[in-house]
């Protein structure tokens, strides 16, 4: 049986899931639940895995934009859209899961710069 609370575990998963509403809210929503649940280890650990995978991915998708111009614009648009969405949104999604569950989850790319 699970020790936390199913409430705990749904404001997590929020965390994770923001990226699904664009806009500001892949940023904002992490940030507000990081800051509000600062208390909770459960919450606020997701919400900050959530809010540096949302901050990184932002900074790279910035990066394709300048790419666009030494590179053909369909390669920068598969490079960058294609591959960077799909694998941000499947990131997502398995963090909102592990949350629900009521398991920590590191997203892959922040172990590799010790974010995790």
């Amino acid at each position: 049986m699970n020790e936390i609370p199913m409430t705990n575990r749904i404001i997590a998963a929020a965390a994770h899931a923001g990226f699904y509403l664009g806009g500001v809210g892949f940023l904002l929503i992490p940030y507000l639940i990081k800051t509000v649940w600062r208390h909770d280890d459960f919450i606020a650990g997701h919400a900050r895995q959530a809010l540096y995978m949302q901050i990184g991915a932002f900074l790279f998708s910035l990066l394709v934009i300048p790419l666009a111009f030494f590179l053909s614009p369909e390669t920068a648009a598969f490079i960058g859209i294609g591959f960077l969405t799909v694998a941000w949104a499947l990131f997502a999604l398995v963090a909102a899961f592990k949350a629900l569950i009521g398991e920590e989850y590191v997203y892959p790319m922040l172990k590799l710069v010790n974010l995790g």
